[in-house]
């Protein structure tokens, strides 16, 4: 599509003419012979100058094309590509390719391309998200596997980032958030890869060590810092983890002075409330280090600030979870984000009314943070969603297994329904029985939190089928010092709860701080001095 073609072949017709005159030139008067010689000099000059300028623009095009084709011409002639050249590619790529692009077309090309080669070696580094699947989970996994791609200060090092959703593909419309802010940005979920999808179960994360065909992988854990039972053999490819939970001191050789062992979690808190502003965080210092003045991607932005907003209760006092580093990470995203670059996405979740309260001044200006909020917070906890969801759905939505030892382990699920409700769904103790024994628990608890005038309000059920095991739980955190902090107080109507063998007790927590977080190291710390 440049003049370089047609400017040769200008001048090879001004050749062919300038032959042709030769021939003929003697049979013409000596005044027309300097004329037409004349005018073929000067032809020749304009087409040479027009050919240099044509070379110029293709030399400065290259580069674009290169940029932009090199994935996809390799994918038509069915080329291996290498780990480096991929890596290379990645980087350069993000220059030009916005974060949408980077999740529905680099990454399955990628992918689609080094399937097709068996002899080549090919390094990807998986990034994933806790079992429980939240936007926290979700997002922070996809915004830091394009966070390190686009960051042209680390040197290459053969690894393709290769970003999952932590939960089975048919889960995701349950995760109401998360699906309503990709759409805002106008990602379809149905294009990103599943913790279920062939090629993650039998190539990223194959089910066991001895799968034949293996892509060479490294593992980032975000907002988890232990690797999920089911994935226990994957345990030593685990190079680099980014949270804000306790540690529970696993992978080892992913040490804390390497500066891959980001924890932000100190003396019995988290020091941020979402791993999302850790990506943030590492966004803008990736920015200061090559060019501060550039722009973020809308669709980065505003994915990184929903769930900032969500996570911190969108820096709510009465919730007691946003910190500074939260607030500091929520200024930037909204000063420093190109918000035009995702205003002409047409969202299929979301009506025009909301849509124009989040964006008051158009979608090309900074959006209002407690519309945002309140439009993703709206989805979450939909009271119509969770009073119509079933028992079983309501304890697998948000769930994680904290594992005490080889042995034993405790599971819990966060739900945004009143215990009542809860209790009074259709077949709630079968399903509740019929969960545990599929996660092959020991102890089972509900974290149940709801909204009463913004302000969180925090229940918790414990179940289990040894009464004394329970009885043991209730007392630590009733009276034991360490769990003061979470103001436990037992309610008298649900104290004597026994049905069909399983063993339950609910009970009202003042300090609506203390989310899973908090509870489940406590609840850990008093296992290891139990027999569960």
């Amino acid at each position: 599509r440049t003049p370089y073609p047609s400017s040769l072949h200008y001048l090879y017709n001004i050749f062919q003419f300038a032959s042709g005159y030769v021939a003929t030139s003697a049979a013409l008067p000596n005044m027309a012979r300097q004329l037409l010689s004349l005018l073929i000099i000067l032809q020749i000059i304009i087409a040479t100058i027009t050919l240099l300028r044509s070379l110029s623009a293709v030399d400065a095009f290259a580069p674009f094309v290169a940029r932009n084709i090199r994935l996809s011409a390799n994918l038509s002639n069915k080329m291996a590509l290498s780990s480096s050249a991929a890596t290379n590619t990645q980087q350069q790529l993000m220059g030009n390719t916005s974060f949408a692009s980077f999740l529905e077309s680099t990454i399955p090309a990628y992918l689609a391309e080094t399937g097709q080669s068996k002899a080549t070696k090919r390094m990807n580094n998986v990034i994933i998200g806790n079992e429980a699947g939240d936007a926290d989970s979700i997002i922070s996994a996809l915004t830091l596997g394009y966070v390190t791609s686009y960051d042209t200060n680390s040197p290459p090092d053969n690894t393709f980032q290769v970003p999952i959703v932590s939960i089975p593909r048919a889960e995701m419309e349950l995760r109401r958030d998360a699906a309503l802010l990709l759409d805002m940005v106008g990602i379809n979920v149905q294009k990103l890869l599943y913790i279920d999808d062939d090629i993650v179960t039998k190539q990223l994360l194959p089910s066991s060590s001895g799968s034949s065909d293996v892509l060479d992988s490294t593992i980032t854990l975000v907002d988890h810092n232990r690797l999920r039972p089911m994935f226990s053999h994957l345990n030593s490819i685990v190079t680099e983890i980014v949270d804000h939970h306790k540690d529970e001191s696993h992978h080892e050789q992913v040490a804390a002075d390497s500066g891959k062992r980001i924890i932000a979690f100190e003396n019995g808190h988290a020091t941020v409330a979402s791993t999302c502003t850790l990506v943030a965080e590492r966004l803008f210092q990736s920015m200061a280090e090559s060019d501060s003045s550039r722009k973020i991607d809308g669709a980065l932005g505003l994915s990184l600030l929903g769930v900032i907003l969500l996570d911190s209760i969108n820096m709510n006092p009465a919730a007691k979870k946003g910190t500074p580093r939260d607030e500091e990470a929520i200024q930037q995203l909204l000063k420093r984000t190109d918000w035009s670059s995702c205003a002409d996405t047409v969202p299929s979740l979301m009506d025009d009314a909301t849509l124009e309260k989040i964006f008051p001044n158009g979608r090309c200006n900074i959006p209002d943070r407690k519309a945002l909020f309140d439009a993703l917070i709206g989805a979450k906890s939909d009271p119509k969603f969770w009073l119509e969801m079933s028992a079983m759905n309501c304890l697998r939505i948000d769930y994680k297994t904290f594992i005490v030892n080889d042995e034993s382990s405790i599971g819990l699920s966060s739900v945004i329904i009143t215990m009542d409700d809860l209790l009074a769904k259709d077949r709630f103790i079968d399903s509740m029985k019929a969960f545990i024994a599929s996660e092959d628990v020991n102890l089972f608890g509900v974290l149940g939190v709801t909204f009463v005038d913004d302000k969180p309000k925090r229940e918790l059920l414990l179940a289990g089928n040894d009464v004394n095991v329970l009885d043991s739980f209730a007392q630590f955190l009733l009276e034991h010092p360490d769990a003061a902090d979470l103001d436990i107080a037992e309610r008298k109507d649900c104290k004597e709860n026994t049905q069909d063998g399983l063993k339950m007790r609910v009970f009202r927590q003042g300090n609506p701080k203390g989310s899973r977080k908090q509870i489940a190291p406590l609840l850990l710390q008093h296992a290891s001095a139990v027999t569960l």
